[in-house]
């Protein structure tokens, strides 16, 4: 786990999101790939059902816009991570790694958009992308 954490942009990050999963420490490089993408896909369903939470509590009609947008960021991101989840299953680790390439910056414009009550989730959901990705194109090589 430290060995393939060491080659994604926050090590430290990665060491402490997998740590999570008991099974992380001693998995291999594609193991580890889905354990960072259920991660991933539980951090982004949390954090819609969290934007969801704050439009409908907003009472300023910006505030609630912003919390949609990101809402609909987020939602958006949910079928790639399925797509890239059947895709690395069955071995097509460059096609599943793909997945991530359109949905990779929603996290962090929708954190710039909403300010400080997204900005953790929104890091996260980014890191564990970056994090999942890697090592899906370290699996294909």
């Amino acid at each position: 786990m430290g060995k393939a954490c060491n080659q994604t942009l926050d090590s430290a990050f990665c060491i402490t999101a997998l740590q999570a999963v008991p099974r992380s420490d001693s998995a291999d490089l594609p193991t580890l790939a889905l354990i960072a993408l259920n991660l991933t896909y539980t951090n982004v369903t949390s954090s819609a059902t969290k934007l969801l939470a704050l439009q409908r509590e907003a009472t300023s009609p910006a505030m609630k816009n912003t919390f949609e947008a990101c809402s609909m960021l987020f939602n958006n991101i949910i079928q790639p991570l399925r797509w890239a989840s059947q895709f690395f299953v069955t071995k097509h680790y460059d096609v599943a790694s793909a997945m991530f390439a359109t949905p990779l910056f929603a996290p962090t414009s929708c954190a710039e958009t909403a300010g400080k009550v997204m900005e953790k989730d929104g890091n996260n959901t980014f890191f564990l992308m970056l994090m999942t990705r890697k090592f899906m194109e370290l699996s294909s090589s």
